[in-house]
């Protein structure tokens, strides 16, 4: 019994020490798991949690002028900046306090309040801990002169520099160019988000936002190396940010401040392009305002004023403003005439009144013109004339007309705000006021009246139109691709309404619309009324295209509130005319 007993003893002792032994192999292969295979991934794992990924703002590109003038560009900002590292104490609250208390003594010395409240300094601090907090933004060269006077004294502040838009010729073309405003950037790196992003100049109105992913810049990268706590420790560059590209316009800044001009102290627009290959030359819209209000922000009492001002100073009428072109329309009926088989010669009888049931639409010469012909009839903008033609042809031909010079639709214009205005059907008439199309509604609409509504923007490509005899595609960057398309009416037709238009400034209704020009224009007048009887008004047109044998230029514009197309907006042209084409 007891080698028995012995016996099983040894084996006892030898599994014991089997199992310890195999214990030990199992901890040694874990302890090389841990330690050689993992440690990469926990150095990573411990890398990642202890670093802050930042990306920085790139540099927006500038805003040029077909000739190479800066319209958008950056200037250098000075900001005051908070490191909260300086600052930490026991608690979150008592390190808020702590900044709050050193903001406002810096705020005494520089002489500006900081826009910061004590809420916002604490959400930073709870959120964004690691990177510097913004203070102030865009210093006075007095105020920085105050602040480091006593820089020493307020450790963890310090001076950092960054862009900021600015627009050399403050109101020039600011419907045209828009504005900016601030936003966090966006996107993630590889297969990492960033921490924390800087705030980046966005595009929001205009060119700006238009163009605002050609002309932002390339972001960079930065890192921060954290304490337990989330205070930043080092810092290092992983990527410089880059400069966005410049984007060179076809607009001609000498043109665009003439037609600004023209326009100063009424509410209007002005739209000159190049019939020959769509490149807009000036886009005006009056009134205007200065863009540099809009930098660093828009204050809210900069915005109530603008808000509130009766005159809509923030509205682009160029392209965003519809109207009734009123009599710029009726080259558009004339052709819809002569297309249909009308005789360029035939004479009609104007009696001074067009009536058509209980409808009577007067011409502006109330004792009639007596006999006359399309060419004459556009010369002297005869209502009677046109309504009786647009009847005669129907409602199809004139609305066809009206479409193949693009109405109705969008220019295809690489910008934002580009309206397609409206040529009324029965359709449209019946979904948009429940009733159906009469006969008087085409009169109306053959005189450019009515529901009809157009952009001066529109109707400067359906001046051109006409001068060349395909519509082009408007456009703003200079070097975009051209994009035309004949019009769908014979030779001798678009030559019988040239005349007319060309007589129209020898003589006719627009004869100021070439005073002074030294080469030909040919144009039209238009004069479209609107407002309830009791107190009716108008809004006054004049389009053109020179020189009218070769068409070099085409314009549209329009005043509100005027008295006529050819004493309100004829002269204009004119004078927008003489700086393209006078020898200087």
């Amino acid at each position: 019994m007891d080698r028995e007993a012995s016996i099983v003893s040894d084996l006892s002792c030898w599994a014991t020490m089997a199992v310890f032994a195999i214990g030990l192999i199992v901890l040694a292969v874990h302890l090389k798991e841990v330690q050689v295979v993992a440690s990469p991934d926990y150095n990573y794992e411990k890398a990642r949690q202890s670093v802050r990924r930042v990306q920085t703002a790139g540099m927006r590109g500038r805003i040029l002028d077909r000739r190479g003038r800066v319209l958008a560009d950056n200037r250098r900002c000075v900001s005051i900046v908070c490191n909260a590292a300086a600052y930490q104490k026991r608690s979150w609250d008592a390190t808020t306090e702590a900044i709050t208390e050193a903001i406002r003594q810096i705020g005494r010395v520089i002489g500006r309040d900081t826009h910061l409240t004590e809420r916002s300094i604490r959400r930073h601090v709870n959120q964004s801990l690691a990177i510097p907090l913004v203070a102030w933004r865009d210093l006075t060269d007095e105020e920085l002169a105050r602040f480091a006077e006593r820089e020493r004294l307020y450790p963890g502040f310090s001076i950092v520099e960054s862009e900021e838009r600015h627009y050399p010729f403050g109101s020039l073309a600011s419907h045209l160019i828009g504005y900016v405003g601030r936003d966090r950037g966006s996107g993630d790196a590889g297969d990492e988000k960033f921490n924390f992003r800087d705030f980046e100049l966005y595009g929001r109105s205009g060119l700006e936002l238009y163009y605002n992913g050609f002309l932002r810049g390339v972001p960079g990268e930065r890192k921060l190396l954290v304490d337990a706590r989330g205070f930043t420790e080092r810092e290092w560059v992983v990527s410089e940010p880059r400069r966005g590209p410049d984007l060179m316009l076809s607009v001609d800044a000498d043109i665009q401040r003439v037609a600004e001009a023209q326009l100063k102290g009424v509410r209007g627009a002005c739209v000159v392009m190049d019939p020959r290959d769509g490149s807009v030359l000036a886009f005006a819209s009056s009134p205007s305002y200065n863009l540099n209000d809009f930098v660093p922000t828009l204050s809210q009492e900069v915005y109530d004023r603008y808000l509130n001002d009766p005159a809509k100073p923030l509205l682009n009428r160029a392209s965003g403003g519809t109207y009734a072109p009123g009599s710029t329309f009726k080259p558009i009926t004339a052709l819809a005439g002569l297309s249909m088989g009308y005789p360029d010669n035939e004479q009609y009888d104007c009696t001074g009144a067009f009536e058509l049931g209980n409808m009577k639409l007067h011409c502006a010469r109330r004792w009639g013109h007596g006999p006359i012909s399309v060419r004459t009839a556009l010369k002297v903008s005869c209502n009677t004339f046109f309504c009786n033609l647009g009847c005669d042809v129907g409602t199809n031909a004139v609305i066809s007309a009206a479409k193949a010079f693009g109405l109705g639709s969008k220019t295809g214009i690489d910008f934002t705000d580009d309206r397609a205005g409206i040529v009324p059907d029965d359709e449209w008439k019946r979904k948009t006021y429940g009733e159906r199309w009469y006969p008087g509604d085409l009169a109306q609409m053959s005189i450019g009246q009515g529901m009809l509504l157009a952009s001066p923007l529109q109707m400067a490509v359906v001046a051109g139109a006409i001068g060349t005899g395909y519509v082009v595609t408007p456009h703003l960057k200079a070097g975009a691709e051209v994009v035309r398309r004949p019009l769908p009416f014979d030779e001798h037709s678009l030559a019988v309404v040239r005349e007319g238009m060309r007589q129209v400034v020898e003589g006719g209704s627009g004869e100021r619309g070439g005073d002074g020009v030294e080469v030909s224009v040919a144009g039209k007048t238009g004069t479209a009324e609107f407002g309830p009887m009791s107190n009716r008004r108008k809004n006054t047109w004049f389009i053109a295209y020179a020189p009218a044998d070769r068409p070099r230029a085409a314009v549209a514009l329009i005043v509100e509130d005027g008295e006529s197309g050819g004493g309100t907006a004829a002269p204009r042209v004119a004078e927008i005319l003489k700086r393209m084409f006078n020898a200087r």
